[in-house]
C-alpha cells in the first residue's frame, strides 16, 4: 500500500511538473538593469524537455536551452554597451514572455543590516542628511537609477524565487530605498554616465551567519568554541536573522548569479565583539563569489562607526574594527572604507550616509573601473611609531599623499598615551608641517610605552586626510583589553 501511495505521489508530481507554465525568475522583470558587456545568466522554469529560446533587442543572436527534468532552465546572454531601453523575450513552444524597459549598465548588490537598510526617508527620529535636496532631484534620476528592493522573509528552506520586481526610483520609491545604495548609485551614474541598478538586500539586526550556509560557516576555520556558539544560536533563534543560512536561503539564493559588478556590505553591529568575524566574512565573500561565478568580484564594505554601545569608554568597537580591517589581508579584492569621523552617541545609524556612499564610490571608481579620481582612496595607517626622549610620540603615516588635516585643524583629538602602568590618559596631538607626521604628548605620561588612537567605542576624534579620508582606530600595544 505504501509503495502504491509513493508511486502515485511521484506520478502526481511528474504531472504537475510537466504542466508547469513558462516562467522567468522575478529578478528579470520590467525596468531591470543588466550588467553591461558581460555574459549574463538568465533563468526560469518550464515544461521538462522543451526548448526555451531567449532573445534580446540589443542583439540579433538567440540563445537556447532545454528545460531540465526538475523544470529549470538557464541560458547565458551576452550583453553589450550601456544603453536602452531594450526588450527581453523568452519563448517555449506556444508560450512567450516579454520583459520591457530593460537597461544595460552597472549593477551592484547592496547588503548588510540596518545601516544598509536605512532608507532615504530615515528611521523614526533618525534622519538622513540631504534627504530634501535628493528628493527634489529624484525625478531627474528615476530612470537612470533602478532598484530591486528585496523584503523576503528569512527561512530554513532554500527558495528558488521571490516575488519582487525592479522599479524606477521616482520620489516615492526613492524615499524607501537604502540611502547608502541610492547615494552610491547616484554618484556612480553621474561619473560613468550609464544606468545603475541596485539590488538592496538588507535586514536590520542581522548577524553575518544568516547570510552564509552552514557549510561555509564550518569551513571558515573558527575555533571549536566559536563554532559551538554559532550553532547554539542556530538552534535557538528560529528564523530570526541570528540563525545560520536563513537570509541566504530566502534572500541570496534566489538571486545568486544575477550578473553584477560587485557587492556593497554594511554590517557588523550584531556581531560586535566576535573575534572570529574576519574569518566568517572571508568565508562569506568566498561563498558569494562562488555563487555568482566570479572569484574576483569586488567586495566593498564599511567599518563600524563610533557609537557608545552602552559603554562609551569600552574598547569593544575599535578591537572589532581591527578585525574587520583584517579581512583585506585574507581575501583579495576586498576593500574597507573607514567611517571613524561619522559616529554618533544617540544613534547607531550615522545620518551622513552621503559620506559613506562617497567613500564606497571612490573605491569603486579607482579599483573597479580604473577611473582616475585624483585623490587617494586608501585610509592612512601608521608607518612607524617612535618614542622620543622628550616624552613625545612621533607617528609617521602611510597613504597620506597630500596632508593629514587642513591648516585650520591641525590640533588632533582622540589620542591616548600610557606608561608602563598601562593606564591610558587622553593626550594632545598635532600634525607636523610635513603633513604626514603626528606628535603626541601627555603631561600625565612623561615616559610613554603605548599610544592608541580612537580606541574607545565612542570618542571625540577628527584625524583624517585633507581629502576627508578618516584614519581608523589603531594601537601600538598588544595588552589585554
Amino acid at each position: 500500500m505504501k509503495r502504491l501511495t509513493l508511486t502515485g505521489l511521484l506520478l502526481f508530481a511528474a504531472l504537475l511538473l510537466s504542466a508547469q507554465p513558462l516562467q522567468l525568475a522575478h529578478v528579470f522583470s520590467d525596468h531591470a538593469v543588466l550588467q553591461r558587456e558581460t555574459a549574463a545568466p538568465v533563468w526560469g522554469w518550464g515544461e521538462p524537455g522543451k526548448t526555451v529560446t531567449v532573445t534580446a533587442s540589443w542583439t540579433q543572436e538567440a540563445v537556447k536551452a532545454k528545460v531540465a527534468d526538475d523544470g529549470s532552465w538557464r541560458v547565458t546572454l551576452p550583453t553589450g554597451a550601456a544603453g536602452g531601453p531594450y526588450t527581453l523575450t523568452v519563448k517555449s513552444g506556444k508560450e512567450s514572455l516579454t520583459v520591457s524597459d530593460v537597461m544595460l549598465g552597472e549593477v551592484w548588490v547592496c547588503s548588510g543590516q540596518s545601516n544598509m537598510e536605512m532608507p532615504m526617508r530615515g528611521f523614526g527620529f533618525q534622519q538622513i542628511d540631504g534627504f530634501r535636496e535628493n528628493l527634489l532631484e529624484a525625478a531627474e534620476y528615476a530612470s537612470r537609477i533602478r532598484v530591486l528592493n528585496l523584503k523576503a522573509d528569512t527561512t530554513h528552506v532554500v527558495q528558488r524565487d521571490m516575488d519582487f520586481t525592479w522599479q524606477h526610483t521616482d520620489p516615492a520609491v526613492y524615499a524607501e530605498t537604502s540611502a547608502v545604495a541610492y547615494l552610491f548609485a547616484k554618484r556612480l551614474t553621474r561619473n560613468l554616465g550609464v544606468p545603475v541598478g541596485i539590488i538592496v538586500n538588507a535586514w536590520g539586526g542581522s548577524r553575518i551567519e544568516p547570510w552564509m550556509t552552514m557549510e561555509a560557516v564550518e569551513s571558515a576555520g573558527v575555533s571549536a568554541e566559536d563554532l559551538a556558539f554559532i550553532k547554539e544560536l542556530h538552534e535557538t533563534a528560529g528564523t530570526w536573522p541570528n540563525c545560520v543560512a536563513t537570509c541566504w536561503n530566502g534572500r541570496v539564493a534566489p538571486i545568486a548569479g544575477y550578473a553584477a559588478k560587485g557587492f556593497l556590505w554594511y554590517q557588523g553591529c550584531s556581531n560586535l565583539g566576535q573575534g572570529c568575524y574576519d574569518k566568517l566574512q572571508a568565508a562569506m565573500v568566498k561563498l558569494w563569489r562562488e555563487a555568482w561565478g566570479r572569484g574576483d568580484m569586488p567586495f566593498i564594505y564599511a567599518l563600524l562607526a563610533p557609537h557608545d554601545y552602552g559603554q562609551p569608554d569600552a574598547r569593544t568597537r575599535p578591537a572589532f574594527v581591527e578585525t574587520q580591517m583584517h579581512v583585506q589581508q585574507l581575501v583579495p579584492d576586498c576593500y574597507a572604507v573607514c567611517l571613524e569621523t561619522l559616529g554618533a552617541q544617540h544613534t547607531i545609524h550615522p545620518s551622513r550616509k552621503q559620506e559613506v556612499a562617497d567613500m564606497m564610490v571612490l573605491r569603486a571608481l579607482s579599483s573597479c573601473y580604473g577611473v582616475p579620481v585624483y585623490m587617494p582612496v586608501d585610509y592612512p595607517t601608521p608607518r612607524s611609531i617612535e618614542y622620543l626622549a622628550d616624552g613625545r610620540v612621533k607617528i609617521l603615516f602611510n597613504n597620506v599623499w597630500s596632508n593629514l588635516q587642513s591648516i585650520e585643524d591641525r590640533v588632533i583629538k582622540g589620542f591616548e598615551l600610557a606608561g608602563e602602568d598601562r593606564m591610558f590618559h587622553l593626550a594632545d596631538a598635532e600634525v607636523d608641517w610635513d603633513g604626514q607626521t603626528v606628535y603626541v604628548r601627555c603631561d600625565q605620561v612623561p615616559k610613554p610605552a603605548a599610544v592608541r588612537y580612537s580606541y574607545r567605542n565612542l570618542m571625540d576624534t577628527n584625524l583624517k586626510t585633507s581629502f576627508g579620508i578618516p584614519v581608523p582606530p589603531f594601537r601600538s600595544d598588544d595588552w589585554p583589553l
